[in-house]
């Protein structure tokens, strides 16, 4: 495989030879730059050839890569695309020039389920092409595509170096190459501080560098994947390039509709809808309806807003922007400087400009589109919208302070009354369902109904005073309370139900199940599983207990009790599991006394062979007895402390066995070696 892949690299670097000792004619002529055939309006053929100023000859073809045709081009092929493995495909031969932007825009191209538009501009003056490719999901349900970029230098790669992101550690912006031309290939495909950032692949003495960036994308919905290709004559002068880009400039050249699109640079946390927050450089700016900028400094001392739940004071130095919405009685949207937005209407109808010739003026609210503050110095760099939060359905987002009353919630496991610190958010809104989705910090996910018909909250406005306003259930699209979630791991016991509710916590108590037989008791924290039992009836129930033993039949009671990680309570009617999974049960009490017993007489017996046999005779019980082990080592012998924890660390080899379906050996364990005692 490799072999065929130089091959085909080494054929490609013939072919960039040979089409560089063409006139531009002749390569006309053969089909290899665009103009042979008469385009249509706005249209030009592929491939579109492009000069810029630094002596780059950039080529773009069909399907919208590019290489380049200069005395020595680095690039062979750069920016391909593959969407979930599957190359795009491009019906016809011709692309689009946007006349206000100059834009190649090449589009006519789908790949697995959704369609791609790549918007292409190539930057004169600083030497680069920049792509915005649109991934429109064209299925009727949620996808992820992963998109995967691919460049070929026509040269080998002498050394090559991820560029870490200066804001987001263990993140990257992108990849630049020494090659062994003495110039570097630039690729860039995440800006500073973004959401989304690339997963790099590149093997060392290859010329291929990959980049993938995987999108999860809502029926019928888009979203846009910004990147940067160059070429640096160093690579420390790549790095550079990368950490020095000014994000700002690069994103004002992108059509404000394409750019709330983008998902890896920070581009969409700029906009409110589909309108982009106004910000000055040096000076305050006010943009009238009419389309007129009057700039120079704003002259309030602070901003009363009335909203449908409370007045709402705002002081001047949290404000960064207002944007008036609405054609007949027009509605503000307050911006702050850490991301909330306050909806309602300014008690004042006009607002107080000191223009930068010193006159002051009265700006009539009704005649503004949009106000923007300057950008100050302490302002963050970005909204990290990490606090208790309520977010109305008519896109305003309010932080609160940390609700101190319960909140009810009707679910099919009765009325739960949750304790604010237990709930990480409630979605109110939600496009799937007709209910409410509840998620607990413990990533609990369940549905149902919240039941006030109001909530009463403290605002959080960053030290002022105390302001309490009401928010009507029926206005909310989500509750946010906690953002640090306790992320289950593989010990962690689970119930999964048919209503797809997912719930982290144990089965508690003790259940009765009635046999073909008999009727045996089951202790809740010895099951190690439960499922309905296969061909069964809706009642009938197939358990696993701690040691393996496997019981079949019904449950006397029709729900089983569950204590979720986050200490919520609750009754999970049998009717609605699943599968519940308990990765580490409790033994039995007779095995718990048989392990002390081996434990405190064996363990630390002075006959090598006694101590030989009860090592073996824990291992031959199994991970279960892990947590029984732990809580006995403390107050063992150096030696048995010791001896146990060999045990305890080949019992969870065992479970990641288990866990993995018994297939053979994790990775990081060695089954055959031998521990000395």
């Amino acid at each position: 495989m490799n072999r065929g892949r130089g091959v085909r690299i080494g054929a490609g670097i013939v072919i960039v030879l040979c089409l560089t000792m063409m006139s531009q004619a002749q390569l006309r002529a053969r089909g290899f730059i665009g103009g042979g055939a008469a385009a249509g309006p706005g249209m030009v053929n592929l491939p579109y050839v492009q000069q810029d100023n630094v002596g780059n000859n950039w080529q773009i073809y069909n399907g919208g890569w590019f290489r380049q045709n200069n005395n020595m081009p680095i690039y062979g092929q750069g920016a391909m695309i593959w969407i979930n493995g599957q190359p795009v495909q491009q019906a016809g031969n011709q692309a689009r020039l946007d006349p206000k932007t100059g834009e190649v825009i090449v589009d006519n191209m789908t790949a697995n389920g959704c369609s791609i538009v790549r918007h292409i501009y190539i930057d004169k003056a600083a030497g680069y092409i920049r792509f915005v490719d649109v991934v429109k999901n064209t299925q009727n349900q949620q996808q992820t595509f992963n998109l995967m970029f691919q460049s070929n230098s026509n040269y080998g790669i002498n050394m090559g170096q991820e560029v870490a992101d200066p804001r987001k550690k263990g993140q990257n912006l992108g990849w630049v190459g020494q090659t062994g031309a003495n110039q570097s290939l630039v690729e860039m495909y995440a800006g500073k501080g973004a959401k989304l950032a690339p997963q790099l692949n590149y093997q060392p003495g290859n010329n291929v560098i990959q980049a993938n960036l995987p999108l999860t994308i809502a029926a019928g919905k888009e979203m846009a994947v910004l990147h940067i290709h160059t070429v640096a004559p160093t690579q420390d002068a790549g790095t550079k390039f990368m950490t020095e880009l000014k994000e700002s400039p690069l994103i004002k050249t992108i059509a404000a509709p394409l750019r709330r699109l983008i998902v890896n640079f920070r581009a969409g946390s700029d906009f409110i809808g589909d309108i982009e927050i106004l910000r000055g450089d040096v000076l305050d700016v006010v943009e009238l309806r009419s389309g007129d900028e009057y700039k120079g400094t704003i002259k309030e001392d602070g901003y009363q807003l009335q909203t449908f739940y409370g007045n709402i004071a705002l002081p001047i130095d949290k404000v960064i922007g207002i944007i008036n919405v609405g054609q007949f009685r027009p509605r503000q949207l307050l911006v702050t400087t850490d991301g909330q937005i306050f909806g309602g209407h300014l008690k004042k109808e006009n607002l107080q400009l000191q223009m930068s010739s010193g006159q002051t003026i009265q700006v009539p609210l009704s005649q503004i589109s949009r106000v923007g503050y300057r950008k100050q110095n302490d302002e963050p760099r970005e909204w990290t919208l990490d606090k208790p939060m309520v977010v109305m359905r008519s896109g305003e987002r309010v932080a609160v302070q940390m609700p101190t009353s319960p909140i009810e919630v009707v679910t099919r496991y009765g009325t739960l009354s949750l304790k604010p610190e237990q709930v990480a958010a409630a979605l109110l809104q939600n496009e799937d369902n007709t209910v409410h989705e509840i998620e607990l910090t413990d990533g609990s996910k369940f549905a149902g109904l919240l039941t006030a018909p109001w909530f009463e909250m403290k605002l959080d406005t960053g030290g002022g005073p105390d302001q309490t306003v009401r928010f009507p259930t029926g206005a909310i699209a989500k509750i946010q309370l906690n953002t640090k979630l306790k992320e289950p791991d593989d010990a962690t016991p689970s119930i999964k139900l048919s209503n797809e509710d997912e719930l982290n916590g144990a089965l508690i108590g003790n259940l009765k199940l009635d046999t073909s037989f008999d009727t045996i008791g089951v202790n809740a924290p010895e099951l190690k599983s439960l499922a309905h039992a296969p061909e069964g009836g809706a009642n009938d129930v197939q358990v696993t207990l701690w040691d393996g033993t496997s019981l079949s039949g019904q449950l006397e009671d029709q729900d089983v009790a569950c204590q979720l990680v986050s200490g919520v309570s609750l009754k999970v009617p049998v009717a609605l599991v699943r599968e519940y999974v308990q990765p580490v049960p409790q033994p039995s009490p007779a095995m718990v006394e048989k392990i002390k017993k081996v434990v405190e007489t064996d363990l630390s017996s002075d006959d090598w062979h006694v101590r030989d046999r009860a090592r073996a005779q824990l291992l031959s019980m199994g991970p279960a007895v892990a947590a029984v082990l732990k809580g006995l080592r403390d107050n063992q012998p150096p030696e048995a402390q010791k001896t146990i924890d060999i045990i305890l660390a080949e019992l969870e080899k065992q479970r990641k066995i288990e866990k993995s379906g018994g297939l053979g050996p994790v990775p990081g364990t060695n089954p055959g070696a031998v521990v000395e005692n």
